[in-house]
C-alpha cells in the first residue's frame, strides 16, 4: 500500500504574538516544522502535503522545491476542514497519516509503529493516544462495549466523560476509502462551531469501520507548542537530550546547563567544551578540540586538536 503524509501547518498561532507562522519559529536553529517534516520523510511516503493558510508565504518560501505538495485552507474552520482542504491532493490508493505541525519531538519509531499497526490490522483509523493523570484540555477517547466510539472534546464533554484519562494526541492514519467518504459527513454542531477531525472516529463507529488506538508512553513526543513559553520549554528538553547524546558519544561538556548547541552542529569524539559556549549553524568541531569558556562559534570549522581560547568569537 501507499503512504501519504499530511502536515497541518495552517494554525495562525496567535498566542505567539508574532507575524511569523507558528511552525516557523526555531528550535535549536531549525523551524519547528523542519523536525516534523524530517521525521515524516523517514517513513518514505510517496507524497508529503503541507496544509497552510493563504498568507503563510514564509512556509512556502522555506520549503518550496523539496518535492512537497501544498494545500490551502482558506479559512480557519477546524481540523476537519483542514483535512478536507487537502484530501484532493491525496493519492487514491493511499493511507493518509495526519500530523500536527507543532510537535517537534515525535519520533520515526513511534510513527513507524503507528503505520505498521494500521496496515497489519487493516484499520479504517489508527491514532495515537496518551493516558494522563490530569487530562484537562484534551479530547477524551470514549468506548462502548469495548470498542472505540468517539473522541469528545473538552468543551463538549459531560462531567462523566471528563473522568476518562485516555486522550487523543492528534496524530492519525486513515484509509483513503473511509476518509474520502467520511470527511464530507462532518458538521460543526459543537461548542467551537468548527469541523472536528475527531468526529471521524464517531462516524467510523457508526458505520462499523475498525478503529484502533496505540498508547504512547513518552507523551512528551506529542507535546505541542502554542506560545513562547512552551517553545522555550520544548527547546530546553530537546537541548538536554542533544547534550546527553553528545556526552554518551565521547564529548566532554563541563557545564551542560550553560551550553547551547544547534541541531546541525557536528562534534567529534574527545572534544572538550567549557562553560557558557554557544555553537550555532553548521559548525563542525573535529575530534580532540578544546572550546574555551564563553566562546561563540557560528558556521565555523574547528580542526582536530585545536584550542579555542576563552571569549573567542567566530561568526561566518
Amino acid at each position: 500500500m501507499t503512504l501519504n503524509v499530511l502536515i497541518l501547518a495552517a494554525g495562525l498561532g496567535t498566542r505567539m504574538k508574532s507575524e511569523k507562522s507558528k511552525v516557523m519559529h526555531e528550535i535549536l536553529g531549525k523551524p519547528i516544522l523542519e523536525y516534523i517534516l524530517n521525521v515524516s520523510l523517514s517513513l518514505s511516503p510517496s507524497r508529503t502535503i503541507l496544509l497552510v493558510s493563504p498568507k503563510q508565504n514564509d512556509i512556502k518560501e522555506k520549503f518550496q522545491g523539496r518535492g512537497l505538495m501544498f494545500a490551502i485552507q482558506q479559512k480557519q474552520l477546524g481540523t476537519g476542514d483542514a483535512v478536507k482542504s487537502a484530501v484532493l491532493s491525496v493519492e487514491k490508493d493511499a493511507e493518509l497519516m495526519v500530523l500536527a505541525g507543532d510537535v517537534p519531538m515525535i519520533t520515526s519509531e513511534t510513527l513507524g509503529k503507528l503505520y505498521e499497526t494500521h496496515m497489519k490490522e487493516k484499520n479504517g483509523i489508527t491514532f495515537l493516544t496518551m493516558v494522563l493523570q490530569n487530562p484537562k484540555g484534551y479530547g477524551r477517547v470514549s468506548r462502548k462495549n469495548g470498542k472505540i466510539a468517539s473522541i469528545i472534546e473538552e468543551r463538549d464533554a459531560s462531567e462523566e466523560i471528563k473522568k476518562i484519562n485516555e486522550v487523543n494526541s492528534g496524530i492519525y492514519v486513515f484509509s483513503y476509502d473511509f476518509l474520502s467518504h467520511g470527511i464530507s459527513m462532518l458538521d460543526n454542531n459543537n461548542a467551537q462551531k468548527e469541523y472536528y477531525l475527531t468526529d471521524l472516529v464517531r462516524i467510523a463507529h457508526e458505520k462499523g469501520i475498525k478503529t484502533q488506538t496505540i498508547i504512547i508512553e513518552d507523551y512528551s513526543e506529542v507535546s505541542g507548542i502554542n506560545d513562547r513559553k512552551q517553545l522555550c520549554e520544548i527547546e530546553r528538553t530537546m537541548l538536554d537530550r542533544r547534550i546527553s547524546d553528545l556526552m554518551k558519544s565521547g564529548v566532554t561538556i563541563r557545564n551542560p546547563l550553560t551550553v547551547y548547541i544547534d541541531d546541525d552542529v557536528t562534534i567529534g569524539a574527545d572534544v572538550e567544551i567549557c562553560s557558557n559556549v554557544v555553537l550555532k549553524g553548521k559548525t563542525v568541531i573535529k575530534e580532540k578540540a578544546f572550546i574555551g569558556d564563553f566562546s561563540f562559534i557560528r558556521n565555523g570549522i574547528i580542526e582536530s586538536g585545536a584550542i579555542i581560547k576563552p571569549h573567542t568569537v567566530i561568526d561566518k
